[in-house]
């Protein structure tokens, strides 16, 4: 068999691991970092939104008192006390809508911190 023979399986084999590595780097998504605080009972900001399979990390302070980052779909719950920062990442396997919330009973008000995580 001749050089050019060679020199082609090469090439055709480079191009195939080229297209696997692609497609595997698809499937797993991009990081995508978000900075959310918690502050006179609202989430800042309130909506984020990242693509299905994307690595997701969050970075949650609770400036005011202490608050929870909760997302039920995702089994989340992470506290930060006032003036804390809590940092985590998860894969974002689900699409659809996925709400957060704050679930401490600390006042009254804190029901009413919500916000919401799109993954599409």
């Amino acid at each position: 068999m001749s050089g050019r023979y060679w020199s082609f399986v090469a090439t055709l084999m480079g191009a195939a691991a080229l297209l696997v590595t692609t497609a595997a780097a698809q499937e797993q998504g991009q990081a995508r970092e978000f900075a959310i605080s918690g502050n006179h009972y609202a989430f800042s900001p309130a909506a984020i939104a990242v693509n299905k399979d994307d690595l997701v990390k969050i970075t949650f302070t609770a400036q005011d008192m202490p608050h929870s980052f909760t997302i039920d779909g995702y089994r989340i719950v992470k506290r930060a006390g006032a003036g804390q920062t809590v940092t985590f990442e998860f894969r974002a396997d689900k699409a659809g809508p996925f709400p957060f919330y704050c679930n401490l009973s600390l006042d009254d008000k804190c029901k009413e911190m919500k916000g919401t995580l799109t993954v599409r």
